[in-house]
């Protein structure tokens, strides 16, 4: 095991799961896009793909907003709104 070890440090993604090595790319990328999901809910960033999902189940038939403008609104509901400055 330790010359294995000495020869081939990194396992391959087969060996491990099972799994080619083009699932575990797309295991790590949605790991990764959980995980930015996940920080930006944290900071309290905008999240247009959330938005997105939102606008097309309730607001059917008319066009979203696009990415720079509702962040845009995002941002100025959130810093120049009624509930700005406070904490709760």
């Amino acid at each position: 095991m330790l010359l294995r070890s000495a020869l081939k440090p990194v396992l391959s993604c087969r060996e491990v799961t099972g799994a080619t090595v083009g699932e575990c790319f797309a295991c790590a990328r949605d790991a990764a896009t959980q995980l930015r999901k996940g920080w930006l809910r944290v900071i309290g960033a905008p999240d247009y793909e959330a938005y997105l999902i939102h606008h097309a189940a309730r607001h059917p038939g008319t066009a979203p907003m696009g990415e720079r403008d509702y962040v845009k609104m995002f941002i100025e509901r959130r810093f120049n709104g009624p509930s700005a400055g406070r904490c709760c």
